[in-house]
């Protein structure tokens, strides 16, 4: 909580560079949960949420991007698969008829994702997007458990029009292991915000790769079961 209060957040960050900033989410940004990234979203210039409609969401972005804003930092925070894996509809089941439950709620999100891709694609216009979770998911057991390596693995996808910003640069991230962490997220946004990261403090950081277990211990990933 100390460094939530005395140093810059992601979307604070992003503003003091230029950037208008926003958040558009379908989970609640206040309550029990919901206050550990409000905090956060709160910082942002425009704030839209969607009452747990992912779909909706893509909408929204349309609205942003159709604006002559040049310098945007859109947060975009699904709902996607969280137990009891009830966020899909018709259309998965119809592409997917024999799929567990879980399973639809990954093809919903590959949907949404796919078509804030074509928002972005149809205005033309140049980005850098990431998509990531932040945890995965022992599958119909939850997650925020004491064991269960999958709860720790999580995607990641990149995509640039910036040739500066490119896959090698992504590469750079990945530590000594083969992995790229979620702690490299940050080190990854400030420099695409134009910030400039000391070299010792990145190296550093990505080779310990630890990660808060739910019983609050600091545990290095390669220990995790």
């Amino acid at each position: 909580m100390y460094n939530l209060k005395h140093n810059k957040s992601i979307v604070e960050m992003a503003r003091y560079n230029g950037y208008k900033t926003y958040w558009l989410g379908s989970q609640e940004i206040e309550g029990t949960h919901g206050s550990r990234y409000g905090f956060i979203a709160k910082k942002s210039d425009h704030i839209k949420l969607t009452n747990y409609n992912d779909n909706k969401l893509v909408e929204l972005l349309s609205e942003i991007l159709s604006d002559n804003t040049q310098k945007r930092f859109i947060v975009i925070h699904l709902f996607g698969n969280h137990k009891p894996y009830n966020n899909y509809d018709e259309i998965d089941k119809k592409a997917l008829p024999k799929a567990e439950k879980y399973d639809l709620t990954i093809h919903h999100t590959d949907r949404i994702v796919n078509d804030i891709f074509n928002v972005i694609n149809e205005k033309k216009i140049n980005y850098n997007l990431i998509y990531t979770s932040d945890h995965g998911e022992v599958v119909n057991v939850g997650h925020g458990l004491k064991k269960g390596r999958e709860q720790y693995l999580i995607p990641f996808m990149y995509k640039s029009t910036n040739p500066e910003y490119n896959c090698q640069f992504i590469e750079s991230f990945r530590n000594k292991n083969g992995y790229l962490s979620g702690l490299m997220n940050k080190y990854i946004l400030s420099e695409l915000l134009g910030y400039g990261i000391d070299k010792s403090t990145l190296t550093k950081e990505r080779e310990y790769d630890r990660i808060l277990t739910a019983n609050e211990d600091v545990v290095a990933f390669s220990d995790i079961e």
